[in-house]
Order: structure tokens, then C-alpha cells, then sequence
């Protein structure tokens, strides 16, 4: 096996199953109407070409593994990769999508200005269109605003369904860390996430590696999560 085949091996998930990455816990005032749009490309539906683009806390990421959890369930061949890790590669080497249902591709924007890559993925496109699998793929920008080497490779991006992800507002953060702490079975309490919410940076991303940080404080000191515990955990981080 060359180097190159060793990369794309490892950065071909199909990911683990891991209960954080469900259609059931996005959480967004156009929830519906984005996750019936990823059922139905996955199930071959609807759809066979959808972008999804937004700021980084706005749930691409997680909607691209929801999606391939969702394939898992309903026996659909997701790949997915993350463009920041394919550019480890050659353009050239990359032939896994070949044998898939669905290719889903995180952080597209990263190969945007590679002309070997846009190439690349200017023909994954159009075999999408002759029906070869269908194509799911994120974005932080709108394809108008890519820098691109290759006007058709931005063209056939918006060939099919772009959805944008709104950043979420106080509200929708609150119910994120509600129903995430839920899963990693802890209870915060609306004192503790309006604690979290005025002492700390109004950030999903911010707010979720908090949440990482009182799962474990919390298991290693056997409590519930109040804001002493929160202020503990966060100068334990802090040291």
C-alpha cells in the first residue's frame, strides 16, 4: 500500500456511532426543512446535489454526520471526508467515492484555489449529475464568494439545493447545551446555562468544549453540575 493510499484509507471514515451527531438534536428554526431535505437525498428521494453553508457554529458539521448516521440506519453507503484532510493527498489518488451512495464532503471550501482539486471535484460533481451517487458537501461561504482557480467548479456547486445555516441565537444555544448535556446524562439547570451563557463567550463551539470540560469534571468528582462546579472546572482548565 503506497503513502498516499494509507492517507486516504484513514481519512475515509465511515465514522463511529456516536449519539451527539442526530437529526433529532439540530436545533434551528429551519430544522424541518433541512433535515427532511438530507433524509431524502440519503434515501435517493429527493435532491441528489445539497450544499450546506454557514458560519462554524451554525451545525454543518453536525448535519453531515447525522446524515451518515442516519444512512447507517437505513443501509445507504455514505463516505465522507474532510477536505482539509484530503489536500494531505493527491487529487489524482482519490477514487473511494467510486463505490458509495453517497458522497459527503465537510469543509469543501478548503480546496477552493487548488486547481488539481477543483478539477477533481468539478468531474465528482458531474457524476453526481449522470447518477453515479449522490452528493451532500459544507461550506463556511457561499459558492458566489469562493476564490476559485475554476469558474465551472463553482458553477456546479449551486447546480443543486443550497441550503444557508443561520448562526443560532441565545435562545437556540440555551436548548443546544440543554439537550447535549442530556445526552452525555447530565442535567444543567437553567441557572447554571444563564451562568454559562453571561460568564462565558456566546459561542456554540465555546460553549460545547465548556460542556466537555464539566462531563469530565463532573465524573471525576462524582457531583452535579452547579456553578461551583463550573467555576472549579474552569480554573482546573485554566492551571
Amino acid at each position: 500500500m503506497s503513502a498516499v493510499e494509507w492517507v486516504i484509507k484513514q481519512i475515509a471514515l465511515p465514522l463511529s456511532l456516536d449519539r451527539q451527531f442526530s437529526f433529532d438534536n439540530f436545533v434551528s428554526d429551519q430544522a424541518e426543512l433541512i433535515v427532511a431535505s438530507l433524509k431524502a437525498l440519503v434515501l435517493g428521494e429527493g435532491e441528489s446535489q445539497i450544499g450546506l453553508w454557514g458560519s462554524a457554529a451554525s451545525g454543518k458539521s453536525h448535519l453531515l454526520n447525522a446524515s451518515a448516521d442516519f444512512a447507517r440506519q437505513n443501509g445507504v453507503v455514505l463516505q465522507i471526508y474532510d477536505a482539509v484532510q484530503l489536500q494531505q493527498c493527491a487529487a489524482s489518488e482519490f477514487e473511494g467515492y467510486s463505490d458509495c451512495d453517497v458522497l459527503a464532503i465537510d469543509n469543501l471550501d478548503a480546496i477552493a484555489g487548488n486547481p488539481e482539486w477543483e478539477a477533481c471535484f468539478y468531474q465528482v460533481i458531474n457524476r453526481c449529475r449522470d447518477g453515479d451517487y449522490r452528493f451532500l458537501f459544507a461550506l463556511t461561504d457561499k459558492p458566489d464568494d469562493l476564490q476559485t482557480r475554476l469558474n465551472d467548479f463553482r458553477s456546479r456547486l449551486q447546480w443543486g439545493l443550497m441550503l444557508q445555516l443561520p448562526s443560532g441565537g441565545d435562545a437556540e444555544i440555551r436548548e443546544i447545551l440543554r439537550r447535549r448535556a442530556g445526552l452525555l446524562g447530565i442535567e444543567l439547570s437553567a441557572e447554571v446555562i444563564s451562568y454559562l451563557m453571561t460568564h462565558y463567550p456566546r459561542d456554540l463551539s465555546a460553549q460545547m468544549a465548556i460542556l466537555r470540560r464539566l462531563d469530565e469534571t463532573s465524573l471525576s468528582h462524582q457531583r452535579k453540575v452547579t456553578i461551583p462546579l463550573v467555576k472549579t472546572a474552569l480554573l482546573e482548565q485554566a492551571d
